[in-house]
């Protein structure tokens, strides 16, 4: 070695010599970061898993009847705010089994969890406007009410459905024409499918063409005028599909005119 290059040497602190690269460090930080994430987000997979698991068993609520002349109103929001379903609904047994804010997936899942002894005399359907409101599209709500009609025949055969159309909402006119292609594709499949029937609101909610004054302030619910052109859209079909049916079946509640 060279007489210079030991001079070198000897001049170098040792710290020097023993000092990282700034990459190692920041290599090393980033391997700490990396494990710490891996713990953390597997514990709060954990938690969340755990938090959900109610959900996963949960069932509509209005059950726990063994009344099968009751007829199952199910659906998001607006079937869960009708306070005055049952008296709308006179003398039929209505139950409301509707539940605020739910999609339609949700809304199936509860329906799986139902006892098996459990079994209404019709459905009244309204979902899907919180999903398209929510990013889903006009082919994905229709996918999911094929899914729940394939239930509803497998558990229960013969019980006829009636598929409400999503209503106009001030706050969600925007999304009409998601809605109109699932009205239209829902009328098709009701005509196409035995024991569904299709019933149109759309009308009912519209003045001059946009929305009326049917609507809560949120621009999305709807009030007691709101409900009441629901009422008078739903009762002939209902009362018609439960004609169609065994005569001799909740004779005792069904409506004289």
């Amino acid at each position: 070695m060279a007489r210079s290059d030991l001079e070198t040497v000897t001049a170098t602190p040792t710290g020097d010599r023993d000092r990282q690269p700034i990459w190692a460090v920041i290599g090393k930080l980033c391997v700490a970061l990396v494990v710490f994430g891996s713990v953390f987000g597997g514990w709060l997979f954990v938690v969340q898993s755990r938090a959900e698991m109610p959900d996963a068993a949960a069932r509509l609520p209005g059950g726990g009847s063994t009344d099968r002349c009751a007829i199952w109103f199910i659906g998001s929001s607006s079937i869960h705010k009708w306070r005055t379903l049952g008296a709308d609904m006179m003398p039929w047994n209505a139950r409301n089994r509707g539940v605020n804010g739910a999609r339609m997936p949700e809304l199936l899942q509860m329906l799986r969890n139902e006892p098996r002894w459990s079994r209404p005399r019709a459905i009244v359907y309204y979902a899907g406007e919180n999903d398209i409101a929510k990013g889903a599209t006009a082919a994905d709500d229709i996918v999911n009410l094929r899914a729940f009609l394939a239930f509803r025949m497998r558990r229960w055969g013969d019980v006829p459905v009636i598929v409400v159309a999503l209503k106009p909402s001030p706050t969600r006119w925007g999304n009409l024409p998601e809605q109109t292609l699932f009205n239209t594709a829902a009328r098709t499949i009701a005509a196409q499918t035995q024991g569904v029937t299709f019933v149109d609101v759309v009308p009912s909610f519209l003045v001059a063409h946009r929305p009326g004054p049917f609507y809560v302030d949120d621009g999305i619910h709807l009030n007691a005028a709101g409900y009441a052109r629901m009422t008078r859209a739903i009762r002939p079909a209902l009362q018609s599909v439960l004609r169609r049916g065994d005569p001799t079946a909740c004779s005792h509640r069904a409506p004289l005119a």
